[in-house]
């Protein structure tokens, strides 16, 4: 019986994540001005964190359809339009806070830091915190795949794949301190002000006329993303910014690969005459 005991404690412990949260900081949510990132005293930024929200994501999705299988889906009708307009609520507010940052931070410190930075005491303040409520916006967003499950709606790969990997993404800004990443939120947060407003009216039985420009919103934006890759690297090289390259080559990777699937989804949803009522995003 002891023996049992102790195999299954040792199974546990290999595959557990541990991490300690006795020491995460609560007052960064109500100090946005004096917020700066910080791994293992930011809540919710230890990276174990993120692996155990995948695990528990993909465990849950998957039990969920399994469940689905034996019974009738629900209707989801008013949790679906809360989340939504909640979603699309958030978004326009860290929109606009961006932008506001965005602009000030070129009056104050020039357009090279508004893309990279050597001084890590400048990755901080509110231009920060937005980044960081955005990093956690898109725990919330992991939601829209229960609830498509919930109603037995069907999941393409663009869509567990971009909710997935996008949080990593933004973990990586963060860590890395990349001040381009404000831009690419900017551009990210605008179409899902758009996406998620669209989502809510569609859950409440009304039309959206733009709802096949909200998928051409999302190719543009990953499209900008490598133009604008140009004047990073320029700041990166000639400014001799030290911090943000790891996190902006593996945010040029993933927007790659969104790129293409987006395009893909894109032709075969509109391109061959077939609407889709699935949620991409």
């Amino acid at each position: 019986m002891n023996d049992t005991k102790n195999s299954i404690a040792r199974v546990e412990e290999i595959f557990s994540i541990p991490y300690d949260t006795s020491r995460w900081d609560y007052s960064q949510f109500t100090n946005p001005y004096e917020f700066q990132w910080k791994v293992g005293i930011t809540p919710f930024s230890n990276w174990q964190f993120v692996v155990g929200v995948w695990a528990t994501y993909f465990v849950t999705i998957v039990s969920l359809k399994y469940i689905m299988s034996f019974r009738a889906p629900f209707s989801m009708r008013y949790i679906t339009a809360i989340h939504n307009l909640f979603l699309c609520i958030v978004s326009a507010v860290m929109c606009g806070y961006a932008i506001i940052d965005v602009i000030r931070r070129y009056q104050e410190h020039g357009i090279g830091e508004c893309f990279c930075t050597s001084d890590s005491s400048l990755a901080k303040g509110r231009i920060s915190y937005v980044t960081y409520i955005y990093y956690l916006s898109k725990f919330d967003e992991l939601f829209d795949t229960v609830i498509l499950v919930l109603k037995k709606k069907s999941i393409i790969f663009l869509h567990w794949y971009h909710h997935a990997i996008v949080i990593l993404m933004v973990w990586s800004w963060l860590e890395d301190s990349i001040m381009y990443a404000s831009i690419g939120m900017i551009a990210n947060t605008l179409v899902h002000v758009f996406m998620y407003y669209y989502y809510f009216s569609a859950s409440l039985g009304r039309s959206v006329w733009f709802k096949k420009y909200i998928t051409t919103g999302q190719i543009v934006q990953f499209t900008i993303s490598f133009i604008l890759a140009i004047p990073y690297l320029y700041f990166h090289f000639t400014n001799n910014c030290q911090l943000g390259f790891v996190s902006f080559v593996f945010s040029m990777v993933c927007n790659g690969s969104f790129l293409i699937l987006f395009i893909r989804f894109y032709k075969k949803a509109y391109k061959s005459g077939a609407g889709t009522k699935r949620k991409e995003m």
